[in-house]
């Protein structure tokens, strides 16, 4: 007999609360959990403010604008979670109240999460007839937030500071960043790392700014005669500091002063020692620093560099994604479209060179086959019309082997002709108006394979047999030749039926 299947344990064990983690100790769902980051704990108080300050330092502003900016720029997109009718009505919905909320603006305020370890923003729902929509999204500071014992979030208020107002289910959108584990609710951002950073790199600054001014005006000295009594001495010292401020002295006549200059190359070490500072504080934000120093990393060439920032980019992008779909566009779906499966909102981060993505859809063209506007629109951005069809002008590209073996050219020049490309007339005007004398031969032929053949395969068959030995773009104009020529038949036998 097989031994028997134990059943899972469905309860959770190893949860945080009532004194069961002994990294935190006694926490109920009326205590604020305390906070992981220990910097912010020893530094600030558990005050955020703290690291407002560590943002404002230029290159860390410089690290956190690409983090965040380089995800906006990149197109979103919603699929729909699956194939029915009730999932495309659902994606097209969700795509409606993303257009009407200015998306990347809240994704920008949302992403500065990855620097704090986490931002809150609060849905605001409407009602639009029958349906419940998203009238915004406000995104909150993550200051007036904690959150308790059991994980919920609560707002700060004078009434209720400890342990704070509950906030209601389906109503806020926490995104948390950068912790190692689930049981640190506040995430732990890239402040935390480049506190230090941003600490050393302005005490360091404050102290080149200092011998600056040292090295570069030379200090005042005073001599007064010996028995000059103290406000003598004073005034004396107010004339010197009066030329140069806090680097005067006065000595009694007859002492002897040396002054022990700093060397010019000490400028450099302090140079030196911000210059890595900077280094480090871009290698904290982009995993890098030749995006935003524009110089030669160990990584080697920009196509590298730009490989791990980006990287990074599509983790933001995907952690934020998955949030809000977890939330937002499950509820709305949940709401309003019973049954169906949630789509998903994602940022498009295509590894093909643009440039690339151009010659690989010109190639495709030369083959025969137009791109639509929506593949346009979606792949290159800005606005689109679609061109009017113009007649090819191929006097030269299809050549055409008479009873000697001779090539000659199937098809002369002509001029364009404006036409109904959907009516027999102006169909029938194009296909002469593409070939001329020196094509009637294969304009004849090309009438005999369609006349002869029952299915269009049959019919590209029959072409790629006896005209498979051309180019490309020659094997093109035959197959549009023929295509029209079986679009024209077609319609005339449809007519003579009527």
């Amino acid at each position: 007999m097989a031994d028997k299947v134990e059943k899972p344990e469905f309860q959770e064990i190893a949860t945080s609360r009532d004194g069961r983690d002994i990294t935190r100790g006694w926490l109920t769902a009326l205590m604020h959990a305390p906070v992981d980051d220990k910097i912010l704990v020893e530094r600030g108080g558990g005050d955020y403010k703290v690291y407002e300050e560590v943002l404002r330092d230029d290159n860390v502003r410089a690290g956190v604008n690409q983090r965040i900016y380089g995800v906006i720029a990149k197109p979103w997109e919603v699929k729909p979670g699956g194939d029915s009718t009730a999932d495309e009505a659902a994606a097209e919905f969700i795509e409606a109240q993303i257009n009407s909320i200015g998306f990347d603006k809240i994704t920008l305020q949302m992403l500065h999460g990855t620097f704090y370890g986490f931002s809150v923003a609060e849905a605001i729902w409407a009602r639009d007839g029958s349906k419940i929509v998203l009238g915004d999204i406000r995104v909150r500071n993550r200051r007036r937030f904690a959150f308790d014992g059991e994980g919920n979030l609560r707002l700060k208020t004078f009434n209720d500071i400890m342990p704070g107002e509950r906030m209601p289910d389906r109503k806020f959108v926490v995104a948390t960043f950068g912790a190692d584990h689930h049981d640190a609710p506040y995430g732990l951002g890239l402040a935390h790392y480049l506190y230090w950073l941003v600490w050393l790199k302005r005490n360091v600054t404050r102290f080149w700014a200092v011998y600056l001014e040292k090295f570069g005006t030379p200090t005042a000295l005073g001599k007064y005669p010996r028995n000059t009594n103290e406000d003598e001495q004073q005034k004396l010292l107010s004339a010197l500091r009066a030329i140069q401020r806090d680097a005067a002295v006065v000595i009694p006549e007859g002492m002897e002063v040396n002054l022990i200059e700093a060397l010019r190359s000490s400028a450099a070490d302090h140079r030196q020692f911000i210059d890595q500072v900077n280094e480090g504080i871009l290698l904290v934000c982009l995993g890098q620093s030749g995006t935003v120093k524009g110089t030669l990393g160990k990584l080697g060439g920009e196509t590298e560099r730009e490989a791990v920032k980006d990287a990074i980019l599509k983790a933001d992008s995907d952690m934020l994604s998955e949030r809000f779909n977890r939330t937002i566009v499950t509820w709305l779906t949940e709401w309003n479209f019973p049954g169906a499966q949630p789509p998903t909102v994602y940022r498009v981060f295509s590894d093909e060179d643009l440039d690339t993505r151009i010659e690989r859809d010109k190639k495709i063209s030369e083959m025969g086959f137009r791109p639509t506007l929506k593949y346009i629109h979606e792949t290159y951005g800005g606005e689109w019309v679609e061109a009017s069809p113009t007649p090819r002008n191929n006097p030269d590209n299809l050549t055409q082997s008479d009873a000697k073996g001779n090539k000659q050219s199937a098809f002369a020049e002509n001029d364009e002709i404006d036409h109904d490309p959907t009516s027999i007339d102006s169909q029938t005007d194009m296909l002469a108006g593409q070939s001329g004398k020196a094509g009637a031969v294969i304009l004849d032929h090309v009438r005999k394979l369609v006349g002869e053949a029952d299915t269009l395969e049959q019919l590209r068959d029959d072409l790629l047999a006896a005209y498979g030995d051309l180019d490309s773009s020659q094997l093109v104009n035959v197959m549009e030749l023929a295509f029209i020529a079986a679009d024209l038949s077609g319609r005339y036998d449809a007519q003579e039926e009527e």
